[in-house]
């Protein structure tokens, strides 16, 4: 017996498959250094974990709506106004167990067989597969490092075909730190605003701007636009598994059919430990903001002493994405991975699951004497692994 084709398409996430490698090095008493985690290292505000301490004592413990809890609906859409400025009802907000599960919903809900996606290159790794699991197609659109990482909109326009169904944007951007200005999204807004195509918003960074400012794309194509976002970095609750999808409520209503025909709704507890956090805990991310912004500022500045690296700064999220294919002589990145964590102890995500062959992925989401010992050990290895 054979497994599906759809199954047999799709590969397993690679930032998840390295970063659970390291985990298990780590666990066996190696010093590893790991840029790998797509995860804040700050713990789950306090107020977050107390409300969910007391959902347990009373018992909220049961199944609730598909689509989350009226409470967790209300504090979504009230703080998604205060951070971006984007009015919601509540019938057009849904909760999700994470981020990741309402994309898949959306692109459930809205792509049929054949129909293509529109994915800005470099991409987040799940982006092209969750698109195949779906019967999609992905389609490419190049982003350049000498452009900050972001879209020339006569490349969006010029890859739109009559079987484009949707394109997704992700800004504040994993793997680069890119963030849009007003000014791109008005023009995508205006290339796409007469045309039968849906858009993806991934603003699950939207918090973190260091440089620069920051927008909704919502903004400027309300009517066609669903945006993703979640409690996991903003808040620094990754495993509690909370997101949220805001758009129109034909879309949301759809999603929530997939839900309901999934993972019926998120989890409880966590969904009052997300309440806690959107009502009581502003300074917390202002201050895990400014601490990023900082951890940025070293990083950027450490990688471009290192001759051969070209490195552009992120101006949000916690990752920086430098080239380094003066030091491959040939190799892949992930050759160039494997020996960093075999010789060296330290963790980088190569850019291939990226769309980015010659690049790799450093999160900054570590303490700074991490840092700076884990940019040692890779300039020494970028070193070796050149001269191998």
């Amino acid at each position: 017996m054979e497994l599906s084709y759809r199954v047999r398409e799709i590969k397993p996430s690679p930032t998840l498959t390295l970063d659970a490698k390291a985990k298990a090095l780590i666990e066996k008493g190696e010093d590893i250094v790991s840029f790998g985690a797509g995860e804040p290292d700050f713990p789950t505000p306090k107020s977050a974990s107390e409300e969910g301490k007391i959902s347990i004592d009373k018992g909220k413990t049961k199944y609730t709506a598909v689509d989350g809890i009226p409470e967790l609906k209300k504090a979504a859409v009230r703080k998604f106004k205060d951070f971006f400025g984007v009015e919601y009802k509540e019938s057009e907000c849904i909760v999700s167990p994470g981020a990741k599960m309402a994309i898949y919903e959306f692109l459930f809900s809205v792509v049929d067989d054949g129909d293509e996606v529109i994915i800005l290159s470099p991409y987040w790794v799940s982006y092209p597969d969750m698109v195949k699991m779906v019967g999609g197609v992905p389609r490419f659109v190049e982003t350049k490092p000498e452009n900050g990482f972001k879209p020339n909109p006569k490349d969006i326009a010029d890859a739109l075909t009559p079987r484009t169904k949707c394109i997704i944007l992700n800004f504040p951007c994993n793997p680069t730190g890119a963030v849009a200005q007003p000014d791109l999204f008005e023009e995508i807004a205006e290339i796409l605003k007469n045309k039968d195509i849906f858009v993806l918003s991934d603003e699950i960074y939207g918090t973190m701007i260091y440089d620069g400012k920051f927008e909704s794309f919502a903004k400027f194509l309300r009517e066609k636009t669903v945006v993703i976002w979640g409690m996991s970095k903003t808040y620094s609750m990754t495993g509690w598994r909370i997101g949220f999808a805001f758009g129109p409520e034909k879309i949301i209503s759809a999603m929530k059919k997939v839900q309901g025909q999934t993972t019926s709704n998120p989890t409880s507890v966590s969904q009052y430990a997300a309440v806690g956090a959107l009502q009581r805990e502003d300074e917390f991310v202002k201050t895990t903001t400014s601490e990023f912004k900082k951890r940025r500022d070293l990083i950027y500045s450490l990688l471009a002493k290192i001759e051969g690296i070209k490195c552009v700064k992120p101006e949000g999220a916690f990752y920086i994405f430098p080239e380094v294919s003066a030091f491959l002589k040939g190799q892949t990145t992930e050759a160039l991975s494997d020996f960093l964590l075999d010789k060296k102890k330290v963790l980088v995500i190569p850019g291939e699951g990226f769309g980015a062959p010659g690049f790799i992925r450093l999160s900054f989401a570590l303490s700074e004497e991490k840092i700076k010992e884990g940019i040692r050990r890779i300039q020494d290895g970028l070193q070796e692994f050149s001269n191998k």
